[in-house]
């Protein structure tokens, strides 16, 4: 004769461990494809372009390219 687990504690803690699952992933599609995407940035793409700039992480460049990028105005530059 088999034994089958019926107990209801732990039939609800693996229900409630899915629907958080389930939950979170559907947040992820709809945080990335859905109406909330248009407000995320690509901040490795941010972050190429400073590359490219030559101004990521503090390596000089020029006040043209801060201004380029957006991120300070040639003004504050000191």
């Amino acid at each position: 004769m088999e034994s089958s687990t019926t107990d209801p504690t732990l039939l609800m803690l693996i229900g409630g461990i899915v629907v958080l699952l389930a939950g979170s992933v559907a947040y992820g599609v709809y945080s990335t494809f859905g109406s909330g995407s248009k407000e995320l940035r690509d901040t490795i793409d941010e972050h190429a372009k400073m590359h490219e700039l030559g101004i990521a992480h503090g390596h000089g460049g020029s006040s043209e390219a801060y201004e380029m990028s957006g991120k300070l105005q040639k003004d504050q530059i000191s």
